[in-house]
């Protein structure tokens, strides 16, 4: 006997229907019948006598509902005073994203569905805050875990990844590299080059991974809002050199994409405060790295 077939019986003794009961408890009609009867099954005494009109309880079934009562009042008076102890108990989670496109890209809908599932009485309370100020938050305690691009605090913030690929070139309608399958790297010195907005040193490391010899091209725009990439490439004000999903993303009528020939890769993924961290960021990280163990090629 477990928590959940008492549930079950507590339904179907206070509705004293198992067709109502079975809609409480999201469960088909015969699969409720069946628990019902493995529980008696399991006690050797009858709980309930099946009537046309519905169901009602036995002198034993009237005492297993106040007993039934009581455990699952207890069980879930545990359940608060151990997220009280973990510091989970009504607490909102503050969560982070430096490019909340991604948020719908999987597996990060799930991931978001599985702690509302784990934490139902928490809200989340999602921000979306340029690299630098994702990194303060977080070492300032003002966020609680994030969902950003590899690069935020250096050695003082972790990070599991959960999305990785390689960058795409977004162009306009017309543009000559449209002409080709992939794009070089050497293709873009000439361009005026559209970059997302990155963690200063990673955004250093991606344009000398990009260009290690030089010349650099020029960059004439860094940001995280996607739908100005696609007005401003449309415009002619340059080209754009996105990750594979913000690509997807931006593409709108007159403009096209070409992937870039052996570039480098980038990784999006879950990042917390190393040094104490607060206690509903090193739940979420657990779960999270227990359905993400390694990151999704986009």
């Amino acid at each position: 006997m477990d928590l959940r077939q008492l549930q079950l019986f507590v339904a179907v003794a206070e509705e004293l229907n198992f067709t109502r009961a079975a809609e409480r408890v999201n469960l088909s009609q015969p699969a409720l019948s069946h628990r019902i009867q493995g529980l008696e099954d399991h006690l050797g005494v009858q709980l309930l006598f099946r009537t046309a009109r519905g169901a009602m309880l036995t002198p034993a079934g009237e005492t297993l509902l106040v007993e039934a009562r009581r455990l699952l009042d207890a069980a879930e008076q545990l359940v608060q005073q151990v997220r009280r102890a973990g510091g989970l108990n009504g607490q909102d989670a503050r969560v982070g994203f430096d490019f909340v496109e991604l948020g719908s890209v999987p597996p990060l809908p799930s991931i978001l569905t599985a702690f509302r599932t784990q934490f139902p009485d928490a809200s989340v309370d999602l921000q979306v805050l340029p690299p630098d100020q994702l990194e303060q938050a977080l070492l300032n305690d003002r966020l609680d875990i994030a969902f950003a691009f590899r690069g935020l605090g250096g050695s003082k913030l972790g990070f599991h990844p959960l999305l990785e690929g390689r960058y795409q070139v977004l162009l306009p309608e017309g543009h000559p590299l449209n002409r080709q399958e992939t794009v070089s790297p050497a293709q873009l010195v000439s361009e005026r080059l559209l970059l997302p907005q990155l963690p200063q040193a990673a955004g250093q490391a991606l344009l000398l991974a990009l260009f290690p010899t030089g010349p650099v091209p020029r960059v004439v725009y860094r940001s995280t809002g996607i739908a100005a990439f696609a007005g401003l490439v449309a415009a002619g004000e340059g080209v754009a050199l996105l990750p594979s999903p913000l690509v997807e993303t931006a593409l709108t009528p007159g403009l096209r994409a070409r992937p870039l020939h052996a570039g480098p890769t980038w990784a999006f993924g879950l990042v917390w405060k190393k040094q104490r961290p607060p206690a509903i960021a090193e739940v979420g990280r657990r779960l999270i790295r227990q359905l993400v163990p390694r990151p999704v090629s986009c």
